[in-house]
Protein backbone atom coordinates (compact mmCIF):
# COMPACT_ATOMS: atom_id res chain seq x y z
CA UNK A 1 0.00 0.00 0.00
CA UNK A 2 1.29 3.47 -0.95
CA UNK A 3 1.81 5.92 1.91
CA UNK A 4 1.41 9.69 1.92
CA UNK A 5 1.98 12.29 4.61
CA UNK A 6 -0.09 15.49 4.40
CA UNK A 7 0.28 18.57 6.60
CA UNK A 8 -2.70 20.81 7.31
CA UNK A 9 -5.38 18.12 7.07
CA UNK A 10 -7.85 19.78 9.46
CA UNK A 11 -9.46 22.07 6.87
CA UNK A 12 -9.38 23.29 3.28
CA UNK A 13 -7.16 21.75 0.62
CA UNK A 14 -5.44 19.42 3.08
CA UNK A 15 -8.73 17.93 4.27
CA UNK A 16 -9.93 17.50 0.69
CA UNK A 17 -6.67 15.79 -0.28
CA UNK A 18 -6.97 13.51 2.75
CA UNK A 19 -10.39 12.36 1.55
CA UNK A 20 -9.16 11.73 -2.01
CA UNK A 21 -6.07 9.75 -0.99
CA UNK A 22 -8.14 7.57 1.34
CA UNK A 23 -10.70 7.01 -1.40
CA UNK A 24 -7.88 5.89 -3.70
CA UNK A 25 -6.70 3.35 -1.08
CA UNK A 26 -3.58 5.15 0.16
CA UNK A 27 -2.46 5.02 3.77
CA UNK A 28 -2.47 8.61 5.01
CA UNK A 29 -0.45 10.17 7.83
CA UNK A 30 -2.01 13.53 8.59
CA UNK A 31 -0.67 16.47 10.58
CA UNK A 32 -3.08 19.16 11.77
CA UNK A 33 -3.91 21.53 14.59
CA UNK A 34 -7.30 20.03 15.37
CA UNK A 35 -8.68 16.52 15.18
CA UNK A 36 -10.69 15.43 12.16
CA UNK A 37 -13.83 13.30 12.17
CA UNK A 38 -12.17 10.66 10.00
CA UNK A 39 -12.60 7.09 11.23
CA UNK A 40 -10.53 4.98 8.88
CA UNK A 41 -7.97 2.26 9.60
CA UNK A 42 -5.79 3.71 6.82
CA UNK A 43 -5.47 7.09 8.54
CA UNK A 44 -3.13 8.08 11.38
CA UNK A 45 -3.37 11.60 12.78
CA UNK A 46 -0.62 13.66 14.42
CA UNK A 47 -1.85 16.74 16.25
CA UNK A 48 0.58 19.65 15.93
CA UNK A 49 -0.05 23.33 15.19
CA UNK A 50 3.69 23.84 14.50
CA UNK A 51 4.15 25.87 17.66
CA UNK A 52 6.32 22.93 18.76
CA UNK A 53 7.73 22.02 15.36
CA UNK A 54 11.22 21.12 16.63
CA UNK A 55 9.82 18.06 18.41
CA UNK A 56 7.89 16.62 15.48
CA UNK A 57 8.96 13.04 14.86
CA UNK A 58 7.24 10.86 12.25
CA UNK A 59 9.28 7.69 11.90
CA UNK A 60 7.40 6.11 9.00
CA UNK A 61 8.15 4.93 5.49
CA UNK A 62 6.70 7.48 3.06
CA UNK A 63 6.20 7.59 -0.70
CA UNK A 64 4.87 11.15 -0.98
CA UNK A 65 4.95 14.13 1.39
CA UNK A 66 2.42 16.92 0.77
CA UNK A 67 3.43 20.13 2.53
CA UNK A 68 0.20 22.07 2.66
CA UNK A 69 0.03 23.79 6.08
CA UNK A 70 -0.19 27.54 5.83
CA UNK A 71 -1.62 30.60 7.54
CA UNK A 72 -1.73 34.27 6.65
CA UNK A 73 -1.95 37.63 8.35
CA UNK A 74 -3.37 40.64 6.54
CA UNK A 75 -1.10 43.56 7.43
CA UNK A 76 0.76 46.27 5.59
CA UNK A 77 4.50 45.73 5.78
CA UNK A 78 4.98 48.95 7.78
CA UNK A 79 2.73 47.51 10.53
CA UNK A 80 4.38 44.09 10.77
CA UNK A 81 5.85 43.14 14.17
CA UNK A 82 8.48 40.53 15.03
CA UNK A 83 5.85 38.25 16.57
CA UNK A 84 3.93 38.32 13.26
CA UNK A 85 7.01 37.23 11.33
CA UNK A 86 7.71 34.41 13.75
CA UNK A 87 4.13 33.13 13.64
CA UNK A 88 3.86 33.08 9.83
CA UNK A 89 7.31 31.61 9.19
CA UNK A 90 7.02 29.01 11.99
CA UNK A 91 3.96 27.49 10.31
CA UNK A 92 4.52 28.17 6.62
CA UNK A 93 8.25 27.42 6.52
CA UNK A 94 9.88 25.84 9.59
CA UNK A 95 7.01 23.58 10.61
CA UNK A 96 6.71 22.10 7.14
CA UNK A 97 10.49 21.76 6.77
CA UNK A 98 10.88 19.99 10.11
CA UNK A 99 8.10 17.53 9.21
CA UNK A 100 9.99 16.77 6.01
CA UNK A 101 13.26 16.45 7.91
CA UNK A 102 11.67 13.94 10.33
CA UNK A 103 10.71 11.51 7.55
CA UNK A 104 13.74 11.99 5.33
CA UNK A 105 15.63 8.97 6.68
CA UNK A 106 12.71 6.72 5.70
CA UNK A 107 12.22 8.05 2.19
CA UNK A 108 11.90 5.39 -0.46
CA UNK A 109 13.75 5.60 -3.77
CA UNK A 110 12.13 8.29 -5.95
CA UNK A 111 10.07 9.69 -3.06
CA UNK A 112 8.20 12.85 -3.97
CA UNK A 113 7.71 16.09 -2.05
CA UNK A 114 4.70 18.19 -3.01
CA UNK A 115 4.46 21.81 -1.90
CA UNK A 116 1.21 23.79 -2.04
CA UNK A 117 2.40 27.31 -2.81
CA UNK A 118 0.48 30.30 -4.19
CA UNK A 119 0.16 32.58 -7.19
CA UNK A 120 0.75 35.40 -4.68
CA UNK A 121 4.52 34.88 -5.10
CA UNK A 122 4.52 36.09 -8.70
CA UNK A 123 5.52 39.72 -9.52
CA UNK A 124 2.17 40.46 -11.16
CA UNK A 125 0.38 39.54 -7.92
CA UNK A 126 1.83 41.99 -5.39
CA UNK A 127 -1.36 42.10 -3.34
CA UNK A 128 -1.45 44.65 -0.54
CA UNK A 129 -1.37 43.14 2.98
CA UNK A 130 0.03 39.84 1.67
CA UNK A 131 3.72 40.64 2.22
CA UNK A 132 4.40 38.18 5.02
CA UNK A 133 2.43 35.33 3.47
CA UNK A 134 3.97 35.78 0.02
CA UNK A 135 7.52 36.06 1.36
CA UNK A 136 7.07 32.87 3.42
CA UNK A 137 5.96 30.97 0.32
CA UNK A 138 8.90 32.30 -1.69
CA UNK A 139 11.30 31.29 1.09
CA UNK A 140 9.78 27.81 1.31
CA UNK A 141 10.00 27.24 -2.44
CA UNK A 142 13.69 28.14 -2.51
CA UNK A 143 14.47 26.06 0.58
CA UNK A 144 12.78 23.01 -0.95
CA UNK A 145 14.57 23.41 -4.29
CA UNK A 146 17.93 23.39 -2.51
CA UNK A 147 16.81 20.60 -0.14
CA UNK A 148 15.83 18.42 -3.10
CA UNK A 149 19.23 18.93 -4.74
CA UNK A 150 21.00 18.00 -1.50
CA UNK A 151 18.92 14.91 -0.68
CA UNK A 152 17.77 13.66 -4.09
CA UNK A 153 14.00 13.68 -3.69
CA UNK A 154 11.70 14.78 -6.50
CA UNK A 155 9.85 18.08 -6.09
CA UNK A 156 6.43 19.13 -7.37
CA UNK A 157 5.24 22.69 -6.62
CA UNK A 158 1.67 23.92 -7.06
CA UNK A 159 0.99 27.65 -7.27
CA UNK A 160 -2.69 27.81 -6.51
CA UNK A 161 -5.11 30.68 -7.03
CA UNK A 162 -8.00 31.71 -4.83
CA UNK A 163 -9.56 28.80 -2.94
CA UNK A 164 -12.68 28.80 -0.77
CA UNK A 165 -10.83 28.25 2.51
CA UNK A 166 -10.45 30.23 5.78
CA UNK A 167 -7.17 31.68 4.46
CA UNK A 168 -9.12 33.70 1.88
CA UNK A 169 -12.09 34.66 4.07
CA UNK A 170 -11.01 38.20 4.92
CA UNK A 171 -9.58 39.42 1.61
CA UNK A 172 -10.86 42.81 0.47
CA UNK A 173 -8.39 44.04 -2.17
CA UNK A 174 -8.00 43.36 -5.88
CA UNK A 175 -7.43 39.66 -5.18
CA UNK A 176 -11.08 39.35 -4.12
CA UNK A 177 -12.01 39.38 -7.80
CA UNK A 178 -9.93 36.33 -8.68
CA UNK A 179 -11.73 33.17 -9.86
CA UNK A 180 -12.28 30.82 -6.93
CA UNK A 181 -11.81 27.06 -6.62
CA UNK A 182 -13.67 24.91 -4.16
CA UNK A 183 -11.27 22.86 -1.95
CA UNK A 184 -12.51 19.57 -3.39
CA UNK A 185 -12.16 20.85 -6.95
CA UNK A 186 -8.56 21.98 -6.58
CA UNK A 187 -7.63 18.89 -4.53
CA UNK A 188 -8.80 16.73 -7.44
CA UNK A 189 -6.59 18.75 -9.83
CA UNK A 190 -3.64 18.37 -7.45
CA UNK A 191 -4.14 14.62 -7.06
CA UNK A 192 -4.33 14.09 -10.83
CA UNK A 193 -1.14 16.11 -11.34
CA UNK A 194 0.64 14.13 -8.61
CA UNK A 195 -0.31 10.89 -10.36
CA UNK A 196 0.99 12.25 -13.65
CA UNK A 197 4.26 13.45 -12.06
CA UNK A 198 4.82 10.00 -10.53
CA UNK A 199 4.96 8.53 -14.05
CA UNK A 200 7.27 11.20 -15.48
CA UNK A 201 11.03 10.80 -15.35
CA UNK A 202 11.72 14.33 -14.13
CA UNK A 203 12.93 15.66 -10.79
CA UNK A 204 11.13 19.03 -10.70
CA UNK A 205 7.89 20.47 -11.98
CA UNK A 206 5.78 23.56 -11.30
CA UNK A 207 2.02 23.53 -11.88
CA UNK A 208 0.00 26.76 -11.83
CA UNK A 209 -3.68 26.37 -10.95
CA UNK A 210 -5.33 29.78 -11.05
CA UNK A 211 -8.53 29.28 -13.02
CA UNK A 212 -11.15 26.65 -12.08
CA UNK A 213 -12.11 26.29 -15.74
CA UNK A 214 -8.62 25.26 -16.90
Amino acid sequence: MKRVLITGVSTGIGRALLDIFLEKNWFVYGVGRKYTDINNSNFLFYRNDFEDFENIEIDKSIDIVVLNSGITLYKRMKDVEVKDCLKIFNVNVWGNLFVLKSVLKNFKKDSIVVFISSIAIFPENNFKNWGLYSSSKIAMEKALQIFSKEEGFRLLIFNTGRVKTPLWDNVSGEEKGLPMFGPEEIAKEIFENINSFCLQGIDFKRVILKNPSQ
